[in-house]
């Protein structure tokens, strides 16, 4: 018998910026971000299975190792980035996040789902075909949404 672990625990996390600003209105500028973010989650040992999001918030699908607390990394990756915009690229881009964040936990066959979701959420805010209980962060929304995607 091995004396090793094995874990898939796949997260979507969601946070917003803050007073849900535009901060990432430009999309080069989201582009950017979403590069730093795929980096910093390497750099971690965070897999990071699909980012996106719009102008004002952004969702991870990711995998994070058991010794790293959900909120560790949400901080890090929360942190990093708006440090990563507001000093390093020196331009006149800002960006703030929310203090807060939503997660769920998913099963494995729920993954494509949610990537594809991901994947679309220009399309789904341009078209009004959101799930939010995926694109907030309050309680009672998570919880539906958890009935949504089962």
């Amino acid at each position: 018998m091995s004396s090793r672990s094995f874990k898939s625990i796949y997260y979507h996390i969601v946070f917003r910026t803050k007073l849900n600003e535009p901060y990432l209105k430009d999309r080069e500028l989201r582009n950017q971000v979403w590069h730093f973010i795929e980096n910093k989650c390497k750099r971690h040992n965070f897999f990071l299975h699909k980012i996106g999001g719009i102008e004002n918030h952004i969702h991870l699908l990711i995998y994070i190792p058991p010794k790293t607390s959900i909120s560790e990394a949400v901080k890090l990756i929360k942190g990093s980035s708006s440090y990563f915009v507001n000093k390093e690229l020196g331009g006149d881009d800002i960006l703030y996040w929310q203090n807060g964040y939503g997660v769920l936990t998913l099963s494995p066959k729920n993954v494509p789902f949610i990537k594809q979701y991901i994947e679309n959420q220009e399309e789904h805010h341009k078209n009004k075909t959101i799930y939010n209980g995926l694109e907030e962060c309050e309680d009672e929304n998570i919880l539906e949404a958890t009935k949504t995607i089962r």
